[in-house]
């Protein structure tokens, strides 16, 4: 019997696999494999304290972010440090080799074969990413299904939603969602290569959106983290979890003027 292989080791090999297989990859997919990788690799308590010595406090994006760089926090893995933008996506490959726009083309192609499976990894580490900031919150998670997940902490409650698109976000079909039960609404969506959308959508939806007293929260899974994007939060314990929780003060000054 050899030694058991350590989780850190999964995620090296995973991603190693990965890097050889594609060596021309989205950055969109590289971001949510990784998140998947870490996921399936089952980190010990022990593993994930080593591990965050390297890549910060939310391993995944430390992870991807070291692969960014250029300086891949694991030696042997491909230094896929250069991009370009295929059909408004980025793609990232090794500035050592030459590409044909025939291997831009095929690598567009596996892209698009692998939507269907990425959509579920980045909806799971949406939930993830919302379950962490709940939790530090001091909320505790009392439903989970495909719809909604449902937190209560002290006198409060919070319904939440995951998006994997703004784009899927139908304003018209709201309705006032703090409800009788007088829980707060929450929508998580992730953030995406371009503000584009969401400029769009705030100019288009936003108060649509605030008079239905509904809060959107945008995830950076890039970073690891979670800031609103409309509405306010008044439960302090939540502002204290944002990375920028002034950030939908900001959507609305900057964005809302522009408006008029």
């Amino acid at each position: 019997m050899g030694n058991k292989m350590s989780g850190t080791d999964k995620i090296e090999g995973s991603l190693r696999e990965l890097l050889k297989e594609r060596e021309i990859i989205a950055r969109c997919e590289l971001l949510n494999r990784t998140y998947d990788i870490v996921r399936a690799a089952n980190l010990t308590d022990v593993e994930k304290e080593e591990l965050s010595k390297i890549a910060g406090s939310h391993i995944p994006a430390g992870i991807f972010a070291s692969m960014m760089s250029g300086k891949p926090m694991f030696n042997d893995l491909p230094k896929i440090d250069t991009y370009t933008q295929i059909n408004g996506r980025i793609f990232h490959f090794l500035h050592t080799k030459r590409y044909s726009k025939q291997d831009f083309d095929n690598a567009y192609r596996k892209f698009l074969t692998s939507l269907p499976r990425i959509k579920p990894m980045l909806r799971k580490s949406l939930t993830d990413l919302l379950k962490e900031l709940m939790g530090n919150a001091g909320y505790r998670l009392i439903k989970e299904d495909s719809q909604c997940l449902r937190f209560e902490a002290e006198e409060r409650k919070v319904n939440a939603r995951v998006l994997t698109s703004i784009k899927l976000l139908d304003p018209g079909k709201l309705r006032k969602e703090a409800d009788e039960d007088g829980a707060d609404s929450v929508i998580l969506v992730p953030s995406s290569e371009s503000l584009e959308p969401f400029v769009q959508f705030f100019r288009e939806k936003g108060t649509h959106i605030e008079e239905a007293g509904v809060q959107i929260w945008v995830a950076n899974m890039e970073k690891g983290t979670i800031d609103p994007f409309i509405g306010y939060t008044t439960d302090l314990d939540i502002y204290e979890q944002f990375n920028n929780p002034r950030l939908a003060e900001m959507v609305r000054s900057n964005w809302g003027a522009k408006q008029q």
